[in-house]
């Protein structure tokens, strides 16, 4: 055997425990494409791809998931959630942990969530059911550049409540729906500080103590806040 053959039948040989070595350092693992699932340091499931969709059944200490094109779904998902998609769709059925979830091409859908929730979607709507016990701490923040946004939070949850609708389309007309007894107001002028002439519906007050912020923004779409 020359040298040089010798030299690769080494490299070819370390190869596995070079690779293993660098998926376990520290708590994150980049996905090259070759593997879609990769577990952090703390337990969290974390996955990185270059394209396609994400679909994690279970991920009981907590998830990292992004993609450049394609929807992620999460079935259960505790402790956090960072989810990313340059375009597709965010669907979690049950967090019970804070989620920060943003799509730029798609909506995002939380059917059941325990914790704090931010939602950003650049080009869809954006539904939360928040349950669970009035008596926990969450702040919720969702932004959509063009969608409806639902909010659904318990019956007596408490909470400082802001919402802004800005339409630029006059073929329909947009609300705020709710029954939280919010003071709301709708602007007579438009506003053409941001290129398109754009008015405003706003909506804001404190239910109960106030001790949850939420805040809601959209554009082009009516914002639907429940109390069950």
């Amino acid at each position: 055997m020359n040298l040089r053959n010798g030299c690769a039948l080494v490299l070819l040989c370390a190869l596995p425990a070079i690779l293993a070595g660098c998926r376990g350092y520290g708590s994150h693992y980049i996905n090259d494409g070759m593997s879609n699932n990769s577990t952090g340091a703390s337990g969290e499931v974390v996955i990185n791809k270059m394209g396609g969709g994400i679909d994690v059944a279970n991920a009981p200490h907590g998830a990292t998931l992004s993609t450049m094109g394609g929807g992620i779904h999460v079935g259960n998902v505790a402790s956090f959630a960072r989810i990313k998609t340059m375009g597709g769709g965010i669907d979690i059925d049950h967090a019970t942990g804070s989620v920060d979830a943003t799509t730029m091409g798609g909506g995002i859908t939380i059917n059941t969530a325990e914790g704090p929730v931010k939602a950003t979607s650049m080009g869809g709507g954006i539904t939360v059911h928040e349950v669970g016990t009035s008596s926990m701490q969450r702040d919720i923040r969702l932004d959509s550049k063009g969608g409806t946004i639902e909010l659904t939070v318990p019956k007596d949850f408490a909470m400082d409540v802001k919402i802004t609708l800005a339409y630029t389309r006059t073929d329909r007309q947009y609300h705020i729906v709710q029954h939280a007894g919010l003071d709301v107001h709708e602007s007579g002028e438009w506003d053409k500080s941001f290129g398109t002439p754009r008015r405003y519906i706003r909506a804001s007050g404190i239910v109960g103590s106030g001790t949850n912020r939420v805040t809601i923004e959209t554009v082009n779409g009516d914002v639907i806040l429940n109390q069950e």
